[in-house]
C-alpha cells in the first residue's frame, strides 16, 4: 500500500517540478496522510515500526518539497502566495503520526525520542528559512519556516519532560496559520488557526481534568519545569501571539 502511494506521490512531485497544480498537491496530501492515519488506527502494531517509519519519512520529504516547488513556479511578484495548508498542515499531521508510531514497542518507556524529533524539525525548518532569506521574493515562505522552527524547537522542551504534551503543537501551528491568514488576507487559514488553538486548549483541559495522564509525571517535578506548566505556557503564547498579530493588523487598518 505505502509503496503504491510512494509511486503516486513521486509522480505528484514530478508534476509539481514542471507545473503549479495546487489541487493535485492537496488531493495527494489528503489521501496519503488520510489513508496512512486510518491504517495506523486500525492495523498498526509496534512490530511494524521498522517497515512503516521509512515511508513516513519519505512522505514527509515529498510534501516538504512540494510547497517549495509551488513557490518556485509562481511568478516573481506572487511568490509571497504560499500553500499554507501544506506548509503548516503537513508537519502537524506528520509529527502527530510520528508520535503515534512511537507509542509502545521500544519507545514505550522513553520520552526523549519524540523530543529529538521535534528538535530536528526545528533545525530543519531553521535551515530552510535561512536559505530562503538569502533568495529574493521568498519572504513569506522564509518567515513561515522560521515560525515552524521556533514552534518545534519550543515544543521539544515539554516533550523532553513528558511525551503527553504533544497537544500544544496544535496551538503553535494555529498561531502560525492565523498569522499567515492575516498576512495574505485569507479567512480560511485564520479560522483554521483559531480552531486549532481552541482544540489544543480543550485537549489540555480534558487531560488535566482526567488527572491520570499527567499527574504521575508532574507529581515530583519542579514547579515550572514540568509538562503541564510548559504545555499551558505554549498554548497561552500561541493565543497571545495571535492576539498581537490581530492587534497589529487592526492598527494598520486604522492608520
Amino acid at each position: 500500500l505505502f509503496s503504491y502511494y510512494a509511486v503516486l506521490n513521486a509522480a505528484i512531485v514530478g508534476i509539481a517540478w514542471h507545473k503549479s497544480w495546487r489541487l493535485l498537491n492537496l488531493l495527494g496530501f489528503v489521501f496519503t496522510f488520510g489513508i496512512g492515519t486510518a491504517w495506523g488506527l486500525f492495523d498498526y502494531a509496534p512490530e511494524k515500526y521498522a517497515s512503516t517509519q521509512p515511508f513516513l519519512a519519505l512522505f514527509f520529504v515529498f510534501y516538504l518539497l512540494i510547497p517549495l516547488l509551488f513557490a518556485r513556479r509562481q511568478p516573481v511578484g506572487r511568490r509571497d502566495f504560499i500553500d499554507g495548508c501544506l506548509v503548516f498542515g503537513m508537519p502537524l499531521v506528520a509529527f502527530s503520526l510520528q508520535a503515534g508510531l512511537m507509542q509502545g514497542g521500544s519507545f514505550e518507556d522513553s520520552r526523549l525520542p519524540l523530543a529529538f524529533c521535534a528538535l530536528g524539525l526545528g533545525v530543519l525548518y531553521a535551515a530552510l528559512s535561512w536559505m530562503l532569506r538569502r533568495r529574493a521574493n521568498y519572504d513569506v515562505l522564509a518567515q513561515s519556516y522560521a515560525l515552524l522552527a521556533v514552534g518545534f524547537a519550543t515544543l521539544s522542551v515539554p516533550l523532553a519532560l513528558s511525551a503527553q504534551a504533544t497537544a500544544c503543537v496544535f496551538a503553535l501551528e494555529g498561531a502560525a496559520l492565523a498569522w499567515l491568514g492575516l498576512r495574505q488576507s485569507r479567512l480560511l487559514p485564520q479560522l483554521t488557526g483559531a480552531g486549532l488553538q481552541v482544540a489544543a486548549a480543550m485537549a489540555f483541559l480534558i487531560a488535566q481534568s482526567s488527572g491520570a495522564a499527567w499527574s504521575d509525571a508532574t507529581a515530583t517535578a519542579p514547579m515550572f519545569a514540568n509538562a503541564s506548566f510548559m504545555s499551558a505556557l505554549l498554548i497561552a503564547v500561541g493565543g497571545f501571539t495571535s492576539a498581537w498579530a490581530y492587534r497589529e493588523c487592526l492598527a494598520g487598518v486604522a492608520l
